[in-house]
């Protein structure tokens, strides 16, 4: 796989990985300059896995202890600046890449040098849905979306800088979303690639059926329910007279959460307790690591 020409830097940010790790960052290190791994597990979990890679090109980062994904993601992006590069991919460690992806993205910025964009990334599918594959052709269908996950997105270091980086309050949940809302803001424009360039590990998830229509059960652990509901507080707080309409969808989850996990999870009580708790900091603006454990 040729490369762009610019200097690029992946930033992998991970916790407790898999295997599949390895395969994931062999993929992405044959189109970037150089592979940057944050571990934010606090414990070192991924360095032996990490380094059975045998990239040339890595540069692996310890966090002393769990700081959260966009703690993790900005020491990344400052490593990245601090050796040179311009442009960032950041990337889940569960998420493979296609062959192309990066030159898919760059074709795509190169063709349309007067848009002002934000972020872009190609379109993801699970891991179950078959191989991905880049767009071969002159030019990419395309669509404006509100918001990215994080893994897959594309942008260049002044970007990054020019809005404050990746909130560090929110710590896990909504991060993303923080970070395109920023960009929008900023009169950024987020861009979705017509062209399947990510899959991603289908997880513990499970689809309930009903007649007409389905339910996704995540089964996240109890406590990752205190940050959702939390940090759809914070994120409304500070975004609300911007786009109304996605605060209100991602308030309703602090009744979308405890109904769902008493119906269909297990630790029922528990998970309904980081609902509460979630709420109660989120209304006293309290941002940052989980304070406590049930």
């Amino acid at each position: 796989m040729r490369r762009t020409g610019r200097d690029v830097a992946a930033v992998v940010t991970t916790f407790t990985p898999s295997p599949a790790i390895v395969r994931n960052l062999r993929q992405i290190a044959s189109q970037v300059t150089r592979v940057i791994v944050v571990d934010d597990s606090g414990q070192g979990y991924a360095t032996a896995m990490v380094e059975s890679a045998g990239l040339a090109n890595l540069v692996l980062l310890v966090n002393e202890k769990n700081l959260g994904i966009a703690a993790a993601l900005n020491r990344g992006m400052a490593e990245a600046a601090a050796r040179g590069s311009g442009w960032v991919i950041t990337l889940d460690d569960d998420t493979l890449v296609s062959e192309r992806y990066v030159q898919d993205v760059f074709d795509f910025i190169d063709r349309h040098p007067n848009m002002t964009v934000g972020v872009v990334a190609c379109g993801r599918q699970r891991e179950d849905s078959g191989n991905t594959a880049g767009y071969q052709g002159e030019d990419m269908p395309f669509r404006e979306k509100r918001n990215l996950i994080t893994s897959g997105c594309v942008f260049d270091v002044t970007t990054h800088d020019a809005i404050g980086g990746f909130d560090e309050r929110l710590f896990i949940d909504l991060v993303d979303f923080d970070f395109c809302i920023r960009l929008r803001k900023a009169g950024r424009k987020i861009i979705e690639l017509e062209c399947a360039g990510l899959t991603h590990m289908v997880g513990a998830s499970r689809t309930v059926r009903f007649p007409g229509f389905a339910l996704t059960v995540y089964n996240h652990t109890p406590f990752r329910l205190y940050y959702q509901a939390r940090n759809a507080i914070l994120f409304a707080g500070k975004h609300w007279r911007f786009d109304p309409l996605l605060c209100l969808v991602l308030l309703l989850d602090i009744v979308r959460l405890p109904a769902k996990a008493m119906a269909f999870e297990s630790e029922k009580w528990k998970r309904l307790s980081y609902v509460v708790a979630g709420g109660v900091d989120g209304l006293r603006g309290r941002g940052g690591r989980v304070p406590y454990r049930f």
